[in-house]
């Protein structure tokens, strides 16, 4: 495995780089900017990633790894996501080079990049690693029913879509809890999650049968041998979504959350990328979620994460108030405001699951 502390890393998003198209690579820059020494996107050669996202400083946006090789850079991390398994040609040209210059190259896109004859043979002469973070664990099994033996409170965020937050607000909850003095551990789901937390599982290249049960080690695995008193699950597209769904489910059902926090994008009316089929109510998903994860223990949405990317500051502050008013839930926007709330109602309702 490819661990990106004290690495100098380039990330590749060519002709995506923003904070939508490009997800991996804004979530990586969001909390790793100090590792970064590039970002390759010709379409936007010149510029600096705070112009682009807003943060991440003024690392370079450059055409291509070659203005940047004589820096010597370790990593080489594509940061754009594909929706097939074909690897374009522009990618192999930018990997070829980086593995010939003994970069480390790791991927989250489904194309292998290990299995390519080409680049395991150039791997094998510079000695170079490839970490394929797609690749699923080999000892998948179906769920054991064992989340409910541990003694961690387990989180789980989950969506009314896909890309509204789910990652990015399991993290700041994670950091707010660390701030009060509570110890936490944050199980990553995804490739953008594994990038940043340096583990994980990206749950949606296991086989169906498989979600739960790899959702079930990813959590005892992230808790062995830590005192964490609270488990965060990152989230994976929304039960609603056509596409993603059984994803999601397979999560839900595999974590065994007691606390879900839903996340939501601020205006968002329909699906994306199926743009036909509108979001249900807030309050209408609410209680798809909380009886879908109650099958084997009780399971409540406690708060509401909104994402008012594109907001001003009192635009957001008004689309969280109405979103609490609708739902009766403590609702913030975890970037523009912070994450103290939603940890308030965790705290609050984990003293109450257990007890107290």
């Amino acid at each position: 495995m490819v661990i990106f502390n004290r690495k100098k890393v380039v990330i590749y998003a060519e002709g995506r780089f923003n904070s939508i198209n490009a997800k991996v690579a804004a979530s990586f820059l969001r909390y790793h900017a100090e590792k970064c020494i590039a970002v390759i996107d010709s379409t936007q050669e010149g510029k600096k990633c705070q112009e682009i996202l807003g943060y991440a400083g003024d690392i370079p946006v450059v055409k291509s790894l070659s203005d940047v090789i004589d820096s010597k850079p370790d990593i080489f991390l594509i940061g754009n996501g594909l929706f097939h398994n074909e690897l374009p040609a522009a990618y192999r040209e930018q990997i070829k080079m980086a593995l010939e210059s003994g970069m480390d190259v790791v991927s989250g896109i489904h194309f292998r990049l290990a299995d390519d004859p080409e680049f395991a043979e150039l791997a094998q002469k510079t000695g170079a690693v490839i970490w394929d973070t797609k690749e699923p664990p080999k000892d998948l099994t179906t769920s054991q029913n064992l989340i409910k033996d541990i003694e961690q409170f387990v989180v789980h965020t989950v969506g009314s879509d896909c890309r509204v937050g789910k990652k990015t607000t399991a993290l700041e909850i994670c950091n707010e809890l660390s701030n009060q003095g509570i110890e936490n551990v944050f199980a990553a789901t995804g490739q953008s999650g594994i990038y940043i937390s340096g583990k994980g599982i990206a749950i949606d290249a296991v086989p169906g049968d498989f979600i739960a049960g790899a959702t079930e080690k990813l959590i005892l695995d992230s808790v062995k041998g830590t005192q964490a008193e609270v488990v965060l699950l990152e989230g994976q597209g929304s039960i609603t979504h056509p596409a993603y769904s059984s994803v999601t489910l397979g999560l839900l059902h595999g974590a065994m959350p007691q606390a879900l926090i839903l996340c939501h994008e601020a205006g968002l009316k329909a699906h994306k990328d199926w743009e036909q089929i509108p979001l249900l109510p807030l309050n209408e998903l609410i209680k798809i979620y909380e009886t879908l994860g109650s099958f084997m223990r009780p399971c409540k949405i406690v708060g509401i994460s909104v994402n008012c990317a594109g907001l001003t500051e009192d635009e957001a502050e008004k689309v969280v108030a109405q979103i609490e008013s609708e739902t009766g839930l403590p609702s913030a926007d975890v970037i523009k405001q912070s994450a103290s709330k939603l940890v308030k109602a965790i705290n609050n309702y984990r003293r109450t699951y257990v007890g107290e």
